[in-house]
């Protein structure tokens, strides 16, 4: 069975947007503010938590929004918080398109395949393998999404220790089996996440130009899984890219 079942549906004409969606809840006198030009996506609830306690931010409310939260932070940035996956990621980054967001620097964490990899180490993502199911809904079947060329070096520039690297996204966490890991180690992929791969392809059929970069979370090689969710290096990490993501998008 090909999939999705409909081959070719990324073509087609889809019956709801996100632009429509938000018109109907506002005709029904439901108003939301416009959406920061340009927006930092974050999955981690410590991050959003550290920027709330050290940057002026204003809470954005509105019936559409795909986001367990959505911070102003400057008339033209904003923060993101999303809930973890794929369709989340598609779904908020519809709906902050059609609030006019313009730029998307999605700051996250990540497992580490690469051996050189470890906990509190950053990676710019320069490809995602797409090993989720929504990015297929918007694009022919091709094995990796890439990220805006532009933003990419921006951000690259701007965090001048971090590896450069491609990732892989996948839906099933529990299933990223050691079979997988070795074949994607051996073909050069540096990490493992939920989302980039999605991100970028529902960015780039929107229009929206979209980079991410992630630090390192847990560890997928030697002989055990290493998690290290809650290290002062990963926190460290994130800040780090989020500094950088939030100095690049206010420039």
């Amino acid at each position: 069975m090909p999939f999705p079942n409909l081959e070719g549906k990324h073509g087609g004409r889809p019956y709801v947007t996100a632009r429509r969606l938000l018109d109907y809840h506002q005709s029904r006198g439901h108003s939301s503010a416009a959406a920061p030009r340009a927006v930092v996506l974050t999955w981690q609830s410590r991050l959003e938590q550290r920027v709330r306690e050290r940057r002026e931010h204003e809470e954005l409310h509105g019936p559409v929004i795909g986001s367990s939260a959505l911070l102003r932070l400057t008339p033209g940035l904003g923060l993101a918080r999303l809930p973890i996956g794929a369709p989340a990621a598609a779904i908020a980054v519809e709906e902050l398109a059609a609030r006019g967001t313009e730029l998307l620097i999605a700051v996250g964490t990540a497992g580490a395949i690469d051996e050189r990899l470890a906990a509190g180490d950053l990676v710019v993502c320069s490809a995602a393998l797409r090993d989720e199911g929504t990015s297929y809904h918007y694009a022919p079947p091709e094995p990796f999404a890439v990220p805006d060329p532009d933003l990419t070096a921006r951000l690259r520039a701007a965090l001048p220790g971090a590896v450069h690297g491609p990732s892989w996204t996948t839906d099933a966490p529990y299933r990223e089996t050691a079979e997988e890991v070795a074949k994607y180690r051996a073909e050069g992929i540096a990490t493992v996440e939920m989302e980039a791969s999605c991100l970028f392809t529902v960015a780039s059929a929107l229009g929206v130009p979209a980079a991410a970069a992630f630090a390192v979370s847990d560890v997928l090689h030697g002989e055990q899984w290493a998690p290290h969710f809650g290290s002062a290096d990963v926190l460290r990490g994130l800040w780090t890219l989020f500094e950088a993501a939030e100095g690049l998008l206010s420039g």
